[in-house]
């Protein structure tokens, strides 16, 4: 078996298990652990990208929670100047 269809196979059995799973395993040693210093290898850098898509995850609902707030303190804005202009007109 080359090794490209090795880590196709190794990824499939990855994300069927999911990442929670694949690091509770790994940290406890269970049956992934078993499977050479090659899969480990593989295992290891899978949960790095897994680790990477996170943080582009996270980036993003950074920027939606900022959008979020800048539109929030925009309405606080407009609401005091509406309050102004009507205890002045009075």
């Amino acid at each position: 078996m080359t090794n490209d269809t090795q880590e196709t196979q190794w990824r499939r059995e990855l994300e069927a298990a999911g990442e929670t799973a694949v690091r509770d395993n790994i940290n406890h040693h269970g049956s992934l652990v078993t499977g050479g210093e090659a899969k480990q290898h593989f295992i290891r850098k899978w949960l790095r990208e897994k680790d990477v898509e996170q943080v582009a995850r996270e980036k993003q609902g950074f920027d939606y929670a900022r959008w979020t707030f800048d539109v929030a303190v925009g309405a606080l804005i407009a609401a005091i100047i509406g309050i102004i202009v009507t205890v002045l007109h009075l």
